[in-house]
C-alpha cells in the first residue's frame, strides 16, 4: 500500500466530546493506515480541539448550529449548513495540492455539507463514505418522536419533521435540518457522488436500501474494539461484583429512563418479597443533555443502588467495568453497531440489550448476553436479573465474540482492502 494517497474527511479532527464514538475511529483509522504505509491527509473543521496537521490552514471555519437562528450572521451559519461555499474552496485548493488516490468520508453534514462532493468529483477522486447513522435519511438523525421510532419522513415527506419540532423541539431548528435533508435527497447529492457506503450494522444497510437508496453501494463492514486496550485482564475484580454498567451518551434516545423504572422495580419488588434475587447497583457512566433528568429520575424513585459516575478516562472505565457482572444498553432507536457493546464484550462483560436496531445482531440471547424489547421497564428488569444469574462462560462468549467480529486488525486490513480496490 505504500505511495497510496488517503483524504479522510470529517467534520471533527479529534475524539473529543461532541465528536464521540465517530471521532475514536477516525483517531484509530489514520494511526493503522499510516502504520501500513498510506499518506493520510485530513479535511476537518478547524475548531479549538483539532488536532495539528499541516493542511489544517485548508480546514473550514468552526461553525456553531446548537442554537440556529434566522437574523444577522447566524442567516449566513444557516446557509452554510445547507451548502458551505468555504468548505467546496478549500476542499478544491487541497485537492490540486495533494491529489489522493481516494477519498473516505464519515459524517460531513452540517460543518461541511455535501457542497465538498461535486468538488470531489469534478478533481476524479473515488468516494468510500461511512454510515454511522441515519442522518442522510432524517432531519433529526435518530429517527425517533415522542419516544418511539418514527419514520414519517420516508418518500421525501421532510415536512413532518418541522410539524413535530423533530430537532432540539424547535421549529427553525428542524425547518433548517428538514431544508438540508430535502436538498441533498431532491438532487442525489450523497448516491450519485459516493461509491461506497460502508454500515456498521445490517440494520443500517438494510433501513437506506428501504429508503431508496441502490443496494449495490451498500456493503457491510461492522465496528471494530481494540482487543487489546480492551481485556478481561485490564478489568480483573478486587472483590465481588455487585453492580451492573451503562456507559455511553446520557439522552433520550438512550432509554435511561425505562432503565430507572426497571431498577426501581427490582428495588421495590425485592424490598416487597416479590422478587429474590438481590438487587444490584447501577452504575451510570457518561455526560450528555439529560443528565439533570437522570439525576431527579433517581430522586423520585427514591432509588438507593445508583451511583451516577459522569464522565469517565479510560482507567475509570475499567474500574466501574471491574465492578460489574455485565453492561446494558437500552437504547430506544436504532442504534448501529454502538462501540459502547462491543467494548463490554472485548472486556469479557456480557450485554443486556434492547432487540431494536443493530443490537440483536450482536447479542446471542442467553449465551452473551440477554435481549429485552425497548421501552418496556418490566421486561428490562427481568432481562437485568436473568443477567445477574449468567456465569463466567457468557463473559467467556462476550470476549469470544468480539475477537471473532470486532477485530481492529481485521477490520483495518478489509478498509484498507475497500479503499484500494475503489481507488483501482
Amino acid at each position: 500500500m505504500s505511495g497510496r494517497k488517503l483524504l479522510l474527511i470529517n467534520k471533527f479532527y479529534h475524539d473529543k466530546g461532541p465528536a464521540g464514538g465517530v471521532g475514536r475511529y477516525l483517531v484509530q483509522e489514520e494511526e493503522d493506515l499510516k502504520a501500513a504505509g498510506w499518506d493520510v491527509i485530513p479535511f476537518a473543521m478547524n475548531d479549538a480541539d483539532a488536532a495539528p496537521s499541516v493542511w489544517s490552514r485548508y480546514f473550514v471555519k468552526a461553525r456553531d448550529y446548537s442554537s440556529p437562528r434566522f437574523s444577522g450572521g447566524a442567516l449566513g451559519d444557516a446557509m452554510s449548513l445547507i451548502w458551505n461555499r468555504e468548505a467546496a474552496s478549500n476542499l478544491d485548493a487541497l485537492l490540486k495540492e495533494t491529489r489522493p488516490d481516494v477519498a473516505h468520508l464519515h459524517n460531513i453534514y452540517h460543518h461541511l455539507s455535501p457542497s465538498i462532493l461535486p468538488v470531489l468529483r469534478r478533481h476524479g477522486v473515488p468516494l468510500v463514505m461511512t454510515l454511522h447513522d441515519l442522518r442522510l435519511l432524517c432531519p433529526a438523525i435518530h429517527m425517533l418522536r415522542d419516544g418511539e421510532p418514527c419514520e414519517e419522513c420516508r418518500g421525501g415527506r421532510f415536512h413532518n419533521a418541522v410539524r413535530y419540532s423533530c430537532v432540539k423541539d424547535s421549529r427553525a431548528a428542524s425547518l433548517l435540518a428538514a431544508a438540508e435533508t430535502w436538498h441533498q435527497r431532491s438532487r442525489g447529492l450523497y448516491e450519485k457522488s459516493v461509491d461506497l457506503f460502508l454500515c456498521p450494522s445490517r440494520f443500517i444497510r438494510d433501513k437506506y436500501i428501504s429508503w431508496g437508496y441502490p443496494a449495490a453501494k451498500l456493503r457491510h463492514l461492522p465496528n471494530f474494539v481494540d482487543l487489546d486496550l480492551w481485556h478481561p485482564n485490564h478489568i480483573q475484580a478486587s472483590g465481588d461484583r455487585d453492580a451492573y454498567l451503562f456507559f455511553g451518551r446520557i439522552s433520550t434516545e438512550k432509554g435511561l429512563r425505562t432503565l430507572l423504572e426497571a431498577q426501581a422495580l427490582w428495588e421495590k419488588g425485592f424490598a416487597s418479597g416479590e422478587i429474590s434475587e438481590p438487587p444490584l447497583r447501577l452504575l451510570v457512566a457518561g455526560t450528555g443533555p439529560c443528565e439533570g433528568n437522570l439525576r431527579s429520575g433517581v430522586t423520585m424513585h427514591k432509588l438507593e443502588k445508583v451511583e451516577i459516575l459522569g464522565g469517565l478516562d479510560r482507567d475509570g472505565l475499567r474500574e466501574a467495568l471491574a465492578r460489574s457482572r455485565f453492561s446494558v444498553l437500552p437504547s430506544e432507536w436504532y442504534e448501529n453497531g454502538p462501540m459502547a457493546a462491543l467494548e463490554a464484550f472485548a472486556s469479557g462483560l456480557p450485554l443486556v440489550g434492547t432487540d431494536i436496531g443493530g443490537i440483536p445482531e450482536m447479542i446471542e440471547d442467553g449465551v452473551n448476553g440477554i435481549l429485552v424489547p425497548p421501552c418496556s421497564p418490566v421486561q428490562l428488569m427481568e432481562g437485568l436479573i436473568k443477567a445477574a444469574r449468567l456465569g463466567p462462560e457468557a463473559g467467556a462468549a462476550a470476549r469470544n465474540y468480539a475477537e471473532n467480529n470486532a477485530s481492529r486488525v481485521l477490520h483495518m486490513a478489509t478498509l484498507q482492502e475497500i479503499l484500494a480496490e475503489t481507488a483501482g
